[in-house]
């Protein structure tokens, strides 16, 4: 698991997800098991043939793409940044 994590909602259904943010430890050590776990079909799809296709070595690169791609996914299903503490702001512009 990454050490920081960042908070989203769906804006409609309000839902919560926390997402991992910098290298996956979970993809170094169970290589596509994490997508599976986190219900990420999109990328099992990607990364399941690409690690059987290249005998595993594709894993180097999504150990430290993985967290990156899951939160563009979620930002995708319409989840937005939740700032904890501070009701006016939405986002920051890091």
């Amino acid at each position: 698991m990454a050490y920081t994590t960042v908070t989203l909602q769906h804006s409609k259904t309000k839902v919560m997800k926390h997402a991992p943010v910098g290298f996956s430890w979970t993809s170094l050590c169970l290589f596509f098991c994490p997508a599976i776990y986190r219900r990420d079909w999109k990328s099992l799809i990607l990364m399941l043939p690409l690690c059987i296709l290249t005998l595993g070595l594709a894993n180097i690169v999504f150990f430290f793409t993985y967290n990156k791609l899951y939160l563009k996914h979620l930002l995708a299903q319409g989840y937005e940044i939740k700032v904890h503490g501070v009701p006016h702001v939405s986002q920051s512009n890091l």
